[in-house]
């Protein structure tokens, strides 16, 4: 029965502080949502005066009274906010509430927050746990023992029996998930055969046109980001016959957060900050191309199975922040427990809102909890603007007070407030994982702008930790630019030699791969270049035309090296799945293929061709045999291997890692040979020249360290570089070192004299490796913006 009469003022107070009983609460909220008198009152009445009113005149005590002082633009009484509290009051509704207005949940413990985008716009929320929905053709009816079935008019019967429908030339194997505003499912895509996840608008909508508008932008949206911490985007289509909208996208293997945080036990410190480091990369990213995510939480939040690398997923709500044609005032878009309060009130919500929503995400990551439960959506949603939790550092000594004051000033109430960017936020939590010790260049994530530097090394850090705290200390939130820190930090004890105009060296661009290249290797004719890409594929262009010949799916996960056989037309890659696979470079035929036991970063063909040399993250250094595939020799290092290579006259082998030491092993039986010490921490990559006894490495720091095997010896070290360097190589005649960078630049050395020559700058972000041509006078460099760029050196003077 709902109510006729208006609430008293004492009613209204008990339904905003979530305390009134579940069955009243409902009433009331429906009269409330129909009832333009009471959504003034709710406007402008006070919570804290409420009870002290009594029958004083509503609409004598402000909004900004009720929500905090912060709020700019309260929502008008016809918007669809109200609409919004009313849909999501019923759904929220916690299970065993009693008359007393105890409940046996909490909003967000037992219930899953997770919205999907109805047609009206308002958040529609479903439970974590739902029953299981069989999937129903288009043809069968529900019966008894199918309640609330799945359709899916829109398949087309399989001509395999394993799959339960086909779309398009996806065969459809189930549904992962569904929402108000879509169904998602796991298909294979028959033209790539690769594992996709199709997100399918739910026929109900399919003929609504803004609807159907919303869906497809959210494809764009997603799909004008490429980086490795959002989920990629692969088509945004209609199936011919059924014009049924749908968007192909990466499949990812794992769990979500919200999976993890299930127990409420929280993470430990140096697990969340990393998560939160990614999470904040990826949103830089979006918030480079004006895109506003508006739903971060822990079920859009991804983890990879073997890498727990993170993938924001679920634009659903992101649109550019200059497109408002599909708005209306005051909507209320967005899960409860993650909601700014601009988002919370129904005001503009900018980039500043996902901050606020990584705030709350990183408070449940450190404390177990959301920091603004409460037993109703209302009680939620005033929380959110009124109320500030305990600080996570005072619910639990083991958090550093730097992240601690870092999630606090994320949930800053006045947006102005919270840190500048999340750019800023992803270098403030690098500062803050590197404390924990050193991470490889497979944890630092690439961030949004040009050639910015993330968890760099000693005293490149863009703000050290002294600083940091006593910034966040003295509640200087606004800290100068990144570039201006740059500036500032940045060690000037090497100032840079002059170097050539970068001008002089034009570049082919071979851009749109699925995200981050993470290796490239050019053939022995110069003419092609073979790029390992972020989604799992193999791409072979045609540099000249810039054109993509072939592109096949190669490894589940991250494809992190990939290089030409010496003589042979084969190609080896490696991947985050730790195998090694050998390709036929025309058919693309698998030739052979290795379990390394682990993540592998790189490999290395033996001077003759016969064999391969591959070492994964847990140390273990592998050979085989290429023709018979047989295993030859296995032995264990100290902390992960991130380099290896073969020295020119197949005698040794070279290894790099997490340890810091350079080892030499006998290339026939991997006794270690030599150990060498310098590096400070960590070393990414390694190269033999071609011919000699030297050989470089590259790592934790600026500088490029030149060793000789013979002598076991430093040589020198080449600097000028302005944060890490991740890539290292030879040219063809051993006079020149060249080397990737993480700002984004590769630079070029005169070994003679170790004078840089040439500094190439045009990537967006990080350079993670790098190949030479072995024709002509070129460099291929491979980018985490998602680009190779093919650099003409014809014109360098030695």
């Amino acid at each position: 029965m709902s109510v006729t009469t208006c609430p008293t003022p004492a009613e209204l107070e008990a339904l905003i502080s979530g305390v009134m009983p579940a069955a009243k609460a409902d009433e009331t909220t429906e009269h409330v949502g129909g009832c333009t008198r009471c959504q003034d009152a709710m406007d402008s009445v006070s919570s804290a005066q409420l009870v002290g009113l009594g029958g004083a005149s509503l609409g004598e005590v402000s909004i900004e009274d009720l929500v905090g002082r912060q709020v700019i633009a309260p929502p008008a009484g016809d918007s669809a906010y109200w609409q919004a509290v009313t849909k999501l009051t019923g759904e929220f509704a916690p299970a065993g509430t009693n008359d007393s207005g105890d409940s046996a949940t909490k909003i967000g413990v037992a219930e899953d927050a997770a919205t999907a985008n109805n047609d009206s716009g308002a958040p529609a929320v479903r439970r974590a746990e739902p029953q299981s929905e069989p999937v129903v053709p288009a043809s069968t009816q529900p019966t008894l023992e199918q309640p609330n079935p799945v359709l899916l008019p829109f398949l087309k019967p399989s001509d395999d029996p394993a799959y339960i429908g086909r779309l398009h030339h996806f065969e459809i194997l189930r549904i992962i998930g569904r929402g108000g505003m879509g169904i998602v499912l796991e298909a294979f895509d028959t033209h790539l055969q690769r594992i996709v996840a199709i997100k399918v608008l739910n026929p109900e909508y399919d003929k609504n046109d803004v609807a159907r508008q919303r869906f497809c932008r959210e494809g764009r949206a997603a799909a004008a980001i490429s980086h490795e911490h959002v989920v990629a985007m692969h088509q945004v289509a209609r199936e011919d016959q059924g014009e049924v909208a749908f968007l192909v996208m990466q499949y990812i293997e794992g769990d979500t957060l919200e999976e993890r945080l299930r127990d409420r036990k929280g993470l430990p410190p140096e697990q969340a900050a990393l998560i939160g480091m990614q999470i904040a990369a990826g949103l830089s990213a979006a918030h480079e191309r004006e895109m506003v995510h508006r739903d971060i939480k822990p079920a859009n939040i991804l983890i990879e199975s073997g890498t727990e690398r993170v993938k924001l997923t679920d634009f659903g709500l992101a649109r550019a922040t200059d497109d408002v044609r599909l708005t209306k005032t005051g909507m209320v878009t967005g899960t409860p427990l993650y909601m700014s309060p601009e988002q919370a009130t129904g005001a503009t919500a900018d980039e500043r809102s996902d901050l606020f929503s990584l705030g709350a995400v990183m408070y449940e990551m450190l404390t177990g909890k959301s920091p603004f439960e409460a037993p109703s959506i209302v009680g939620v949603m005033k929380r959110i603007m009124d109320e500030m939790p305990d600080p996570p550092r005072r619910l639990d000594s083991a958090i550093p007070k730097g992240l601690s004051d870092l999630t606090m000033a994320l949930l800053d109430k006045n947006p102005e407030n919270r840190p500048e960017s999340a750019t800023y936020v992803a270098h403030a939590l690098a500062e803050i994982v590197t404390s924990y010790g050193p991470i490889s260049p497979l944890q630092v994530p690439a961030v949004g702008g040009n050639a910015t530097t993330l968890g760099g090394s000693g005293t490149q850090r863009l703000v050290s930790r002294n600083t940091y705290f006593a910034a966040w200390a003295a509640g200087l939130i606004g800290l100068a630019s990144l570039a201006a820190a740059a500036g500032l930090f940045a060690n000037r004890s090497h100032p840079p030699a002059a170097v050539a105009a970068v001008d002089a060296f034009p570049s082919i661009v071979l851009a749109g791969n699925p995200g981050t290249v993470w290796a490239v290797d050019f053939d022995s004719t110069g003419q092609q270049v073979v790029t390992a890409i972020e989604d799992g594929s193999v791409r072979l262009w045609d540099v000249a035309n810039q054109k993509v010949l072939r592109s096949f799916d190669a490894h589940r996960g991250r494809v992190s090296m990939i290089q030409y056989h010496p003589t042979k037309p084969i190609v080896a890659t490696s991947g985050d799945d730790g195998m090694v696979k050998i390709w036929d470079a025309n058919s693309l035929e698998l030739l052979q293929e290795w379990n390394a036991g682990n993540a592998v970063g790189k490999l290395a063909f033996s001077p003759d061709g016969t064999r391969i040399v591959a070492g994964n993250s847990d140390g273990e250094l592998h050979i085989w045999h290429i023709d018979s595939g047989q295993p030859l020799v296995t032995i264990t290092q100290p902390g992960s291997i991130a380099g290896v290579d073969w020295s020119p006259d197949g005698r040794s082998i070279a290894t790099v890692g997490s340890d810091k030491i350079v080892r030499v092993w006998d290339a026939e039986t991997l006794e270690q040979r030599q150990t060498m010490h310098g590096h400070r921490g960590p070393i990414y990559n390694v190269a033999f020249a071609p011919q000699g006894s030297l050989l470089a490495t590259v790592g934790w720091g600026k500088e490029v360290h030149i060793w000789d095997t013979a002598t076991g010896l430093e040589e020198r070290q080449l600097t000028g570089s302005e944060s890490d360097n991740w890539s290292v190589a030879f040219c063809a005649d051993g006079t020149h070192a060249v080397a990737a960078s993480e700002d984004g630049k590769c630079r070029i050395w005169n070994l003679a004299d170790g004078q840089l020559v040439a500094t190439l700058t045009g990537h967006e972000s990080a350079v993670q490796n790098v190949s030479l041509d072995p024709v002509n006078q070129r460099i291929a460099t491979a980018g985490r913006d998602g680009t190779v760029r093919v650099w003409d050196l014809s014109g360098l003077k030695h």
